[in-house]
């Protein structure tokens, strides 16, 4: 059988759909596995083993490059033949693009008003508004075991389970690369480093103060010895560049530099990440790096990163989760969470112990 996965979009929800991929890779372990993701995530999946194939989709803008861009898309996958499309995107357009290239059965959920374009509608669970991100591909994979098996051993319910927790690896001539990037900026990599994220591409919400994450970074390289890189995507350059103007110590200014595979490895080079709620807090947990998340407006019991070692520091306010791209009032999420309690959540996973 001929499958097809479409990934999610961004690079956090990649990460958290990770568990129900390699459940799908058991599931269909003598079947091939095409994954199709976008070109901010498709790195991602570099040598996790999840798929067969990769197909990388073409970005596109403007409404006659979009409609190109689809044609050419669909013409290429209809000569693949699926048997099989399993839409973890929850977009209109991944299952429309399944059913225009010939998929014969299109699985997913029914959000973005697509349920007629379904041959199997996935079922919501009772709690996935307030349940973990991860469970909530989970249960794709879970439905998806139980339709073609006629069994399901994937435990939907239990959060506890290490067997369901994001992993990501890199192979050691990804780190050796990464090395040679990382001394090209002056970061000796046999030494501690810490890597921190300011910024929050799609929301401005999310960011905690340019001058904290400095004076954070500047604490821990003047207390405990790290040497700090600044990462970000390309979008993120301006506030990656502020937070490096108020620091006093030296960083490394990656933000804007790396691809999501480079960023990957890099990471995997790190003792410490401090970051927003972004997808570099996904990626560098799931690689098993201490990673310290400043939360605010979004819903941390839902997405934050699902490892040990891992902690969420946030100020509970009453407006928080709103969800909002922009504050509408004082930030006052963000603006509550001090320099010492980031820095003190660091001290604790640096110690072995998570909050």
């Amino acid at each position: 059988m001929k499958i097809m996965i479409r990934a999610p979009n961004w690079v956090g929800d990649a990460v958290m759909a990770v568990p129900a991929l390699r459940e799908l890779r058991r599931v269909f372990t003598s079947d091939h596995i095409t994954l199709v993701a976008r070109p901010l995530v498709a790195g991602l999946f570099e040598g996790e083993h999840l798929a067969d194939d990769l197909i990388v989709t073409t970005p596109a803008s403007g409404l006659i490059q979009s409609m190109s861009r689809f044609i050419s898309e669909v013409r290429g996958l209809r000569r693949e033949r699926f048997d099989l499309a399993v839409l973890f995107q929850n977009a209109f357009g991944a299952a429309l693009l399944a059913q225009t290239a010939g998929a014969r059965n299109v699985a997913g959920y029914p959000t973005d008003g697509r349920r007629a374009l379904l041959d199997t509608v996935i079922p919501f669970k009772p709690d996935y508004k307030t349940g973990h991100q991860v469970f909530y591909y989970l249960n794709i994979a879970a439905h998806i075991e139980q339709a073609f098996t006629g069994e399901c051993l994937i435990e939907t319910e239990s959060a506890a389970s290490g067997r369901f927790r994001p992993r990501l690896s890199v192979s050691e001539e990804r780190r050796a690369r990464a090395r040679l990037m990382l001394a090209e900026f002056g970061i000796d990599s046999d030494g501690r480093i810490a890597v921190i994220s300011p910024g929050a591409t799609n929301s401005r919400a999310k960011r905690w103060l340019a001058e904290r994450f400095a004076e954070t970074a500047d604490i821990l390289a003047e207390r405990d010895g790290f040497q700090t890189i600044i990462v970000g995507a390309a979008g993120d350059r301006e506030v990656a560049r502020e937070t490096a103007l108020y620091m006093r110590t030296p960083s490394a200014m990656l933000a804007g530099r790396t691809s999501v595979a480079e960023l990957k490895a890099v990471l995997a080079c790190s003792a410490l990440v401090v970051s927003n709620d972004t997808g570099t807090a996904h990626v560098s947990a799931a690689l098993g790096v201490p990673t310290v998340v400043v939360f605010g407006p979004t819903e941390h019991f839902s997405t934050r990163p699902m490892s040990d070692v891992a902690t969420v520091v946030r100020h509970q306010v009453d407006c928080s989760p709103c969800m909002l791209r922009d504050c509408p009032i004082d930030h006052r999420c963000m603006t509550r969470v001090e320099v010492a309690d980031v820095y003190r959540a660091a001290q604790s996973l640096l110690a072995g112990v998570v909050k």
